[in-house]
């Protein structure tokens, strides 16, 4: 059978990288692994000299499915010019989308973010009739929808969006933050907020929860890991992961270890203000030291391994790929219990959820862990064993493209 073509779209992917880029890039593989073609569409940012094009044949995995048995997938990256200037980058970016969808034939485009690149694929979509899904990357204050709430053209982006063939939530509160901005008018016609008596149907929204990969090799415990255990948070250095919760947190840590060691790995706004942060609590801050900012790494999976504890105090999340990588590890792991952490782990269980905004019941947390760290380290094992279930990126490439088949069919039946 004629392989599915599917472009991706993202305004940022590998080598830059967060938690929405990197499940991208993994759905990505694990997409053209099950026999699809997908091409990536991104923007090619100055300084970075990566290829316009970039083109990787990708194998069938053993698990594939019928529809792939006689095609083999192909994994396209497509970086398209853009600006350095703020919003001219931003219309050239948009225009280079909708000029590569006019030369080339997609099947479907499934769309990272609310944004700018959903407006103008919908509206490319539109004129060349193939079905567009949006994937919302967030919940709460920092997610999209909240994102159109304050942005200079986030309403009419908001209308724009309301026209995509489908959503797909990745988390719970996405998916409720989608139906509410539906019934409270954000996301629904203009027509019907003007007053007409009609109805309209919710527009249709698939939970299909974040994969990753499963390492071969889970996490091992450290010899002589007690008498100097590390800590290892990996994200965004901002706000909302809940990092000033942290620091405060650690002296207490350290007043029971006293050699432990916290690792930030990552890059953000708020790296000056965090080391400023730690050394007001008297924290020495470097490498070796009581408090390590390490900067951003494109693979961060050896220097967790080397932790002894994974730890995300984020006040907000929709669902955390370094999270979720934690957990395919097998390490044992501390987490706020906020809703989007609760999807991922119940408490005792596969690890350990603290309250967020708790200092002090996020150090006895951490605590607890090392003091008991035979049971520890049995929740992550239950942790690797449920992402393996439950969230691996096989499964969730499948689900996808059951998803997306269903809209083609559908598709193809009205059309006939």
């Amino acid at each position: 059978m004629t392989p599915l073509k599917l472009a991706l779209v993202t305004r940022r992917y590998p080598p830059l990288i967060g938690g929405a880029e990197k499940v991208l890039s993994y759905l990505a593989f694990a997409l053209a692994a099950e026999g699809a073609e997908v091409t990536i569409l991104t923007s090619n940012v100055a300084g970075l000299d990566l290829p316009v094009t970039e083109v990787h044949a990708i194998g069938l995995s053993p698990n594939t499915s019928l529809r792939a048995l006689h095609s083999s997938g192909r994994l396209t990256v497509v970086r398209l010019s853009t600006s350095p200037l703020r919003f001219w980058g931003t219309w050239c970016y948009m225009r280079a989308l909708q000029q590569w969808f006019r030369s080339n034939y997609v099947d479907l485009a499934y769309v990272s973010m609310l944004k700018h690149d959903a407006y103008s694929v919908i509206g490319t979509g539109k004129r060349l009739h193939f079905p567009v899904v949006l994937r919302p990357e967030g919940a709460g204050a920092t997610g999209d929808i909240a994102w159109q709430s304050h942005d200079n053209f986030g309403r009419l982006i908001g209308e724009r969006c309301r026209q995509a063939t489908a959503f797909v939530a990745i988390s719970t509160p996405i998916k409720h933050e989608l139906q509410a901005a539906w019934h409270s008018g954000t996301m629904r016609p203009l027509w019907l907020r003007r007053g007409v008596k009609q109805t309209l149907a919710e527009p249709r929204i698939e939970t299909i929860s974040n994969g990753v990969p499963i390492p071969e090799i889970p996490w091992q415990r450290r010899a002589n890991w007690h008498s100097a255990p590390r800590a290892i948070f990996v994200g965004r250095l901002a706000r909302e992961k809940g990092l000033d919760i942290l620091l405060n947190a650690w002296p207490a840590v350290r007043a029971v270890y006293t050699n432990a060691r916290l690792i930030l790995l990552g890059a953000g706004p708020l790296r000056p203000t965090l080391e400023a942060h730690a050394r007001k609590l008297n924290m020495t801050v470097g490498p070796g030291e009581s408090i390590e900012l390490r900067g951003a790494t494109a693979d961060p999976t050896a220097m967790v391994r080397e932790a002894d504890l994974f730890i995300l105090p984020s006040r907000e999340e929709g669902m955390s790929v370094a999270l979720l990588e934690a957990m395919a590890l097998g390490i044992p792991l501390v987490a706020s219990s906020i809703p989007g952490n609760q999807q991922l782990i119940e408490d005792f269980k596969h690890g350990r959820l603290a309250p967020p905004e708790d200092p002090a019941a996020l150090s006895r947390t951490i605590i607890d862990q090392w003091r008991d760290f035979d049971t520890a380290s049995y929740m992550g094992r239950a942790a690797r064993n449920r992402v393996n279930q439950t969230f691996s990126i096989q499964k969730m490439a499948q689900e996808h493209l059951a998803l997306f088949e269903k809209i083609l069919n559908y598709s193809r039946r009205a059309q006939a």
